[in-house]
């Protein structure tokens, strides 16, 4: 009877154990959301202004408008930084997860008139899981 009792309460332990950590995992996502497949891409490259071909220091370089990973030109005009893409796109039209094709990056005059007032530019590059992109673009005067 005793041994009973005792299988029981393992048995039930068990099954506790399991909507339990079900209830956990259920919280997670419904707080989180799925998680989503990053890779971490390094972004390098020169900006020059297009009049005078000189290097451009302090210009702000975003990644699909995000306010927290970015970098700035040094006083040669090179940006060298690390970022993150999404490894897929959810669509919501569709409810289907699509691989990038274009990823949008950001070029930022933010330090006004210091160093010449310079107009944002924004490009389209196809990062295709490569582990390193490079650009160079020319910035226009304002």
């Amino acid at each position: 009877m005793k041994k009973i009792e005792l299988k029981s309460r393992k048995l039930l332990r068990v099954i506790f154990g399991c909507f339990s950590f079900t209830a956990i995992a259920f919280v997670f996502q419904a707080c989180y959301g799925i998680p989503q497949p990053v890779y971490d891409i390094k972004l390098s490259g020169t900006v020059k202004s297009k009049t005078t071909n000189l290097p451009i220091k302090g210009i702000k370089i975003a990644v699909n408008d995000e306010k927290f990973e970015h970098g700035f030109t040094d006083e040669n005009g090179k940006f060298d930084f690390y970022t993150s893409i999404l490894d897929s796109k959810y669509d919501s039209d569709d409810g289907v997860y699509y691989s990038p094709d274009s990823v949008k990056v950001h070029f930022l005059d933010i330090d006004g008139v210091e160093n010449g007032e310079f107009a944002n530019k924004t490009i389209i590059v196809d990062p295709a899981h490569k582990n390193e992109l490079k650009i160079n673009v020319e910035l226009d005067e304002k």
